[in-house]
C-alpha cells in the first residue's frame, strides 16, 4: 500500500497549482505527505473531515474548502483516508 500512496501522492502534487497534499488515517495519524504542509494538522485535518460529515444532510462526505489570501486547502473524507489538497492562490 505504501507504494501506491506514494504513487498517488506523487501524481496530486502535479496538479497545477498544488504546492502540498497530505493524507491522514481516521485517528488522524499522516500516512503520507508531499510538498508544502503542516505536518502538525494531521490530526485537525481528519477532525474537520469528521465533524463536517456529520453536518451533511445527505450523509455523504463533503468536500471542505478552507480559503486564505495565499491559497486553499480542500478536505475529503472516504471510508478509511482523508486528503488535503493545498493550492496556491
Amino acid at each position: 500500500m505504501e507504494k501506491a500512496l506514494e504513487k498517488q501522492l506523487e501524481e496530486t502534487f502535479r496538479i497545477p497549482g498544488v504546492v502540498g497534499v497530505m493524507c491522514v488515517d481516521n485517528n488522524g495519524l499522516c500516512l503520507g505527505a508531499k510538498g508544502n504542509t503542516p505536518r502538525g494538522s494531521s490530526g485537525s485535518i481528519s477532525a474537520l473531515a469528521s465533524q463536517a460529515t456529520k453536518l451533511s444532510t445527505n450523509g455523504t462526505n463533503p468536500v471542505i474548502c478552507l480559503e486564505s489570501e495565499h491559497g486553499s486547502v480542500l478536505i475529503k473524507k472516504n471510508e478509511k483516508l482523508t486528503t488535503a489538497i493545498y493550492k496556491s492562490s
